[in-house]
């Protein structure tokens, strides 16, 4: 299944933000790399870090987010949304099915 962390920032908590900031990028290269997070960066503002993952259910996926740096270290709040994702990309591009193959691909 799909879903949509949103993680908001903490204005309070900006300072340590910036200071965790490398820590909080391999986290998210290294769940890139396992196939578990298919886009993530932050929204224009800067509110927001998003990113869409693939996970068992909604349980396993709250407990990946919840391992991100920043959300263990309290410097950003999480959201964690189901997705009912039904196209990717171009719709005579690959399918939802066979970008889930793509991510799970090692």
């Amino acid at each position: 299944m799909w879903y949509i962390v949103m993680s908001r920032s903490l204005p309070e908590k900006d300072e340590d933000k910036q200071r965790n900031y490398e820590e909080h990028r391999h986290w998210l290269d290294d769940q890139h790399r396992a196939g578990r997070l298919l886009f993530s960066g932050p929204t224009t503002d800067g509110r927001y870090g998003v990113y869409v993952m693939l996970a068992a259910d909604l349980d396993e996926a709250k407990s990946i987010a919840a391992q991100d740096p920043h959300h263990v270290r309290g410097i950003r709040a999480m959201e964690v949304l189901e997705w009912r994702a039904h196209r990717a990309f171009r719709l005579d591009g690959p399918s939802i099915a066979e970008v889930e193959k793509i991510a799970k691909a090692e």
